[in-house]
């Protein structure tokens, strides 16, 4: 029974409410500064051009002190002191594994980790997510990798709260039968998977209901909104969503059973330290509810190689501060978008995730999918901006409903859009395009 298990994986530690959080991260604060201060090449660098001495910071309140660090400086640190760079602060002996990032752009990043990283830091997260997931000990999860070190990870991250961990790859007939035929109950997968799978479930003639899928979990594409109904209802399942990134711990943010679809929790406490701040000015934004801004994370207990002030780019706003009735004390936020994403038409700031967010109400004349259609480089684009859209199983008059999105986005998102209705866009078992760039091709 559900009952029997403790409300939350880390209780001591997500139940933290905000105003709790710098006394626990000053400590570890103070000793990640002096670990990456003593052992890496990259903030030695960074520290000695900014003219900083490690004492100068006496307190985690003084850590807007210290420069952003970005994944450039990354990319360019790689080139030197192989393997990961110098931003490595271990000897490699103390290396347990090397993996890439999953971004999609520009030269992958490599990122290393000790033992303790692996199991302290990402696998910690994962279990605190999947538990607030409602994954328990007594779960059976399909796990389907999504780059090499996230496999990894949340099959460490499943093992350590306790549930069944049943690798499968990306064949849909293993997934299928996994719940079939061996009791599977729960699936752990990218966002675009979850359409994906029950596309393949229905060609092969099977009720998706019948599958026993009871909890999904997930995350990586900024955004479950335009799936999120479908998915639930059809396979008759639990969605809850999850964020981090690769560089600080893959799970920094996630649902709960409770409120889900009202935001993720901060659930990172004593692992990654959260930073809002304007990114215009670089300057802080106050944690409180309704404030916007860009996330930047700062690892604490990292090893291998840590990162502080680490710019996340992904724009975001704070929708609680106060505790859930989860348990979880930390605040809640919705992702906006992605700064790198973001087109400016005519001075007006567009997010392609919030043109599929006004897309999906169309449901069912649109499935909410859609693909942005870019003609040239750069941010700035001349309207109307280029949209295909997927049509649903109900589009109804086509002229009319060209018009009336196009209206919608108009008057939502004030810009000026050309959208071209279409049959089927390009399906993804692992991270959905939003953008296409059509200069490139």
């Amino acid at each position: 029974m559900a009952d029997q298990w403790p409300r939350l994986f880390n209780e001591k530690m997500e139940s933290l409410t905000v105003d709790k959080i710098n006394a626990l991260h000053n400590p570890l604060f103070l000793k990640q500064l002096e670990h990456v201060g003593k052992n890496s090449p990259l903030y030695r660098e960074k520290f000695k051009a900014a003219g900083l001495e490690i004492g100068d910071i006496e307190s985690i309140e003084q850590i807007d002190q210290l420069p952003f660090t970005v994944k450039s400086e990354l990319r360019e640190a790689q080139m030197r002191n192989a393997p990961v760079g110098a931003h490595r602060a271990v000897d490699v002996v103390d290396l347990r594994r090397v993996y890439s990032s999953s971004g999609t752009t520009g030269i992958p990043t490599y990122i290393g980790l000790t033992q303790s990283d692996i199991l302290n830091v990402h696998a910690e997260g994962i279990a605190r997510f999947a538990w607030g997931g409602g994954i328990r000990p007594d779960s059976i999860v399909v796990n389907i990798p999504t780059a090499p070190f996230i496999a990894d990870t949340f099959r460490e991250g499943l093992e350590k709260m306790g549930a069944v961990n049943f690798p499968t790859g990306f064949n849909t007939d293993r997934v299928i039968s996994a719940f079939k035929y061996q009791g599977a109950n729960a699936l752990h997968s990218t966002v675009s998977f979850w359409s994906y799978l029950l596309r393949e479930v229905e060609k092969a003639g099977i009720d998706p209901k019948k599958m026993g899928i009871r909890r999904i979990i997930g995350g990586a594409e900024g955004g479950t909104r335009a799936v999120r109904p479908l998915v639930e209802e059809s396979f008759g399942a639990t969605v809850i969503e999850g964020m981090g990134m690769g560089e600080q711990s893959c799970i920094i943010w996630g649902e709960c059973v409770e409120n889900r679809g009202r935001g993720m929790h901060y659930i990172a406490q004593g692992i990654v330290h959260v930073e809002l701040i304007d990114p215009e000015t670089d300057k802080p934004v106050e944690i409180k509810e309704g404030a916007t801004g860009e996330l930047v994370y700062s690892g604490l207990i990292h090893q291998a190689m840590p990162l502080l002030r680490y710019r996340s780019r992904d724009h975001v706003r704070v929708v609680g501060v106060e505790t859930c009735d989860c348990g979880r004390g930390g605040m809640r936020i919705e992702v906006l978008g992605r700064y790198d994403d973001m087109l400016t038409v005519l001075g007006v700031n567009v997010y392609p995730l919030a043109i599929k967010d006004v897309a999906s109400t169309f449901k069912p004349r649109l499935t909410g999918q859609i693909e942005v259609q870019l003609e040239a480089p750069g941010t700035a684009v001349k309207p109307p901006l280029k949209i295909k859209a997927e049509l649903g199983e109900e589009p109804g008059d086509l002229k009319e409903l060209k018009k009336l999105l196009e209206r919608e986005l108009r008057a939502r998102l004030i810009f000026q859009a050309e959208v071209e209705l279409v049959q089927e866009l390009p399906q993804y078992q692992y991270k959905g395009k939003l953008i296409r760039k059509l200069y490139e091709e």
